[in-house]
């Protein structure tokens, strides 16, 4: 088995393999020796670098997450929209990393950790998403009577209600309502 060159590169393939992984099998149907092969690493590599079963689902974790693409940073109704992209699953990879944050987060309900983890993240996106709100409103590209603390997490949950439609039901059909539904959401909030 040929294993990756440096130690990032080994985790880097490790978490990968245990996001895959997670997302297919759940957190308890995923082994160490699954993810040890699926990485193309020994079941050894993966214990040196997360310790155990635990230690690796909390990185993963930790660790996850989907980039927006972001073209126009100095918009900040770009970068919401952007932001909201990411909960569009228009293709497999992401549709995977999906797949992954659902079982992780259903595993969250009976993992105190995980739960701690699960709710840190939610808290910083929720966060920037009200920075971003924030900085439309000032910019004038939102409108002004928004109160960006209270429209962050109501956001926030349409975009998580709409992986959760997309996750079971992972029609082209559904994944553009997803899009369209976002998408009417930012231009309800955009200023006239």
């Amino acid at each position: 088995m040929t294993e990756p060159a440096t130690d990032e590169g080994v985790r880097a393939a490790v978490l990968r393999a245990a996001t895959r992984l997670i997302g297919e099998r759940g957190v308890d149907g995923m082994t160490m020796r699954q993810v040890a092969e699926a990485s193309g690493v020994s079941t050894g590599t993966v214990n040196y670098h997360f310790r155990n079963k635990r230690g690796l689902v909390l990185a993963a974790i930790d660790g996850a997450g989907i980039s927006p693409s972001v073209s126009d940073t100095s918009s900040a109704l770009g970068r919401i929209e952007a932001l909201l992209s990411t909960f569009v699953l228009e293709d497999e990879e992401r549709r995977a990393w999906w797949r992954f944050w659902v079982e992780a987060t259903a595993q969250a309900t009976r993992d105190p950790d995980l739960r701690a983890r699960q709710q840190a993240r939610m808290e910083a996106q929720r966060r920037e998403v009200e920075e971003l709100v924030g900085l439309g409103i000032r910019a004038g590209e939102l409108r002004p009577d928004l109160d960006p603390a209270l429209l962050a997490e109501p956001l926030l949950a349409l975009a998580h209600g709409l992986v959760l439609l997309q996750v079971t039901s992972p029609e082209a059909v559904t994944v553009r309502r997803a899009a369209d539904a976002l998408a009417g959401s930012l231009r309800e909030l955009a200023a006239r």
